[in-house]
């Protein structure tokens, strides 16, 4: 892991070179995409999955999830200023590239074929097997705090549990139409929120000092918790 991220960081050092500019861009996005899936895959392989483990997948999942979320932001917010644009080649154009930029083009056109922008914000917001979708990356995530802490997966006994649980089963139970019907940039703007409150509980809870992981008495969800 160590040789492939000091590999890496000598890739980008090179790449950008004396004056600071990149003279192929192109080719060294598909570098760094290509060094961050390598990294992954050692990781996975070749770390015993235990704590350590699971707080990288942690991190990685949270982080996964607000970049697809700000990538659907900016097509739905800023790319397309104009409602005579929508449905047009430029409109589809830009979506296809909003699928690549989440590594989901292909997965996306097995599923649902043509370009349609419902499908898509269906997809990488709420697809439950879509590895890069909020939701997925949202419950890999709670399945490692879980991991950490020894909470049983239908209990919470500290605030990054109990937000991780609400999200989940709010995605879980959300309808893509209801969603844009209300919002898509409200929607995902407040996701964002809850999301970054999630990495601020977890500093505090795991690493800030100020907090204590919680002890292991609990209760179910719904019902008071207790700790102590």
């Amino acid at each position: 892991m160590w040789e492939h991220l000091n590999g890496s960081y000598l890739m980008l050092t090179a790449a950008a070179g004396d004056d600071g500019e990149v003279s192929d861009p192109h080719e060294l996005f598909a570098s760094v995409k290509t060094a961050s899936q390598a990294f992954t895959g050692i990781t996975d392989t070749t770390m015993t999955h235990n704590e350590g483990w699971h707080f990288c997948r942690l991190g990685r999942q949270l982080e996964r999830a607000d970049k697809t979320s700000r990538i659907l932001d900016v097509k739905y917010f800023l790319l397309l200023p104009k409602v005579d644009d929508v449905g047009t080649t430029v409109d589809d154009v830009q979506w296809a590239a909003v699928l690549r930029s989440a590594s989901a083009f292909e997965m996306y056109h097995k599923r649902h074929g043509r370009i349609s922008p419902t499908r898509i914000v269906e997809f990488l917001l709420l697809d439950h097997d879509f590895p890069r979708a909020i939701h997925h990356s949202l419950k890999a995530a709670r399945e490692s705090v879980h991991a950490i802490t020894g909470t049983p997966t239908a209990m919470f006994r500290g605030p990054v549990e109990q937000l991780l649980g609400l999200l989940c089963s709010e995605l879980a139970y959300a309808q893509v139409d209801e969603i844009i019907a209300g919002g898509l940039h409200e929607y995902l703007d407040a996701l964002q929120t809850k999301m970054n409150q999630v990495g601020t509980h977890i500093y505090d809870t795991f690493f800030s000092g100020r907090g204590a992981v919680p002890k292991r008495q609990s209760q179910r969800r719904g019902d008071v918790v207790r700790t102590r």
